[in-house]
């Protein structure tokens, strides 16, 4: 088996998948400038780090050269806050195991540290398991970057990665860790337990999908969460991972029990509900909240119901933000750096927008 020397631990923590923000013309092209302040706001907050182009970012409706400049351009913006988090590229939307491994090159190229993959599923019938063990054996055996298994049936016409097959993907050294947006608790318990007798020694880190379940996660092993409430509240998740790690558990409840509420009723909006809780809480301007077409516009229905279930959790994040609270990742850095560890002070979106065309 070959395996790529940039094999790595994936850090436990919070995680961001991130919107895509597009501008309000009948192109529909890349808002750039709000993705930096919302990758700057990120960052700021001291998150673990952040997924791109996963499903929350609209993924399977930006073409390649979009992807990799909001790859870019978030791992500038984090560098330049001082947040060496990592940045993750998903490959939302790949059908083939050749399009899978560009997408992983691409994102390499582009400044991503590890590639959060779906299986294919347009022929879902197709996909047994000993197929969906080889295309991730064989990607990860060629990626140049780390790969994270992304377990979600509910945007892979139902395929479920059961326990076994998770357990023996993790033994090859280049597939680091899983996301579970099956929301399957037990799951993560089993797969914990695997973790820490992995006979091949290599690292396997084990995130929930969400954060309505994140102490329950955390009390059975996991390791974080990649959540799309963090777009909205990055330090309230952060705040509650820490209390819940550090055995703190009436006052991480208390964080929970609004992330719970809130991630529930943003859910019910889908990505639409997403993108309004996101651009509402940060006071983003109104266009923000557009879906690349043919997604509709959000309802006003859905808006009332997000501002109704997100004003508590708004509200402690603004509080937290106000007693100059910032996540792990954070606390410690002397200094903001770039992508080359060096100080950079000239900002980053005039040299993007003078590289890249048709921006």
């Amino acid at each position: 088996m070959t395996v790529p020397a940039s094999s790595k631990t994936l850090p436990p923590g919070i995680y961001c998948p991130t919107v895509t923000f597009f501008q309000p013309t009948p192109e529909q092209d890349l808002d750039v400038d709000l993705h930096i302040r919302h990758m700057t706001f990120l960052a700021k907050s001291g998150i673990a780090g952040v997924v791109v182009q996963g499903s929350t970012a609209e993924a399977v409706a930006l073409d390649y050269e979009e992807r990799k400049i909001l790859i870019s351009t978030a791992k500038q913006a984090f560098r330049e806050a001082g947040n060496n988090g990592p940045i993750i590229a998903g490959t939302v939307g790949a059908q083939s195991s050749r399009e899978a491994l560009k997408l992983c090159k691409d994102a390499y190229e582009a400044g991503a540290d590890f590639a959060l993959v779906l299986p294919p599923s347009y022929y879902p019938a197709a996909m047994t398991v000993n197929a969906i063990q080889e295309f991730f054996e064989e990607l990860a055996s060629a990626s140049p970057i780390p790969i994270i298994i992304y377990s979600y049936p509910g945007v892979c016409s139902g395929i479920q990665m059961d326990t076994d097959l998770i357990c023996r993907l993790g033994r090859h050294p280049n597939i680091v860790g899983v996301k579970h947006t099956d929301h399957d608790v037990g799951r993560i318990a089993r797969e914990t337990a695997f973790a820490k007798q992995n006979d091949s020694g290599s690292p396997f880190t084990i995130l929930g999908g969400a954060t309505d379940y994140l102490l329950g996660a955390l009390a059975v092993g996991g390791q974080g969460a990649i959540t799309g409430m963090a777009n909205v509240a990055p330090r309230v998740c952060a705040r509650a991972f820490e209390l819940a790690k550090e055995g703190r558990q009436e006052e991480a409840l208390k964080y929970a029990g609004a992330i719970s509420q809130a991630e529930w009723g943003m859910g019910k909006g889908a990505i639409l509900g997403t993108k309004f809780m996101t651009s509402w809480a940060n006071s983003y301007p109104s266009d923000s909240i557009l879906a690349r077409k043919p997604l509709a516009l959000c309802p006003e229905s859905t808006k009332e119901h997000c501002r109704a279930v997100g004003a508590e959790i708004v509200a402690m994040e603004r509080q937290l933000e106000k007693e100059g609270w910032v996540g792990e990742a954070l606390r410690g850095s002397a200094e903001k750096v770039n992508g080359n560890g060096t100080a950079n002070g000239n900002g980053i979106l005039d040299p993007l927008k003078n590289s890249v065309p048709a921006l």
